[in-house]
């Protein structure tokens, strides 16, 4: 538990600065000709990170589909709000009175 915010900020500046240079050291004593290769991800980092991928992949497609079905809406507006010609129906044969 920490006295303040600010003591809480302090730590947490430190534990990332730390992180930071260990991070930079890992990654200047591989040498400049090897191919940098993760250092070992743990699975379920993994299937989450493929999980995220998915989810945005099936949310792109949701709104592909979204868009589609409104130019399909404004097409059927912009089709219903043409003038039309109306033409005179006959009368039916069964209404002979009407005629």
């Amino acid at each position: 538990m920490y006295c303040s915010a600010a003591c809480r900020q302090k730590a947490h500046r430190a534990r990332t600065a730390r992180r930071v240079a260990a991070l930079s050291s890992q990654r200047s004593d591989t040498g400049r000709n090897e191919v940098r290769r993760p250092v070992g991800i743990r699975s379920d980092i993994a299937q989450s990170i493929a999980r995220a991928r998915e989810q945005i992949a099936e949310s792109r497609r949701l709104c592909r589909v979204s868009a589609e079905r409104l130019q399909r809406l404004e097409d059927l507006q912009r089709e219903l709000a043409k003038p039309r010609e109306v033409r005179a129906t006959t009368p039916m044969s069964y209404a002979k009175w009407a005629r």
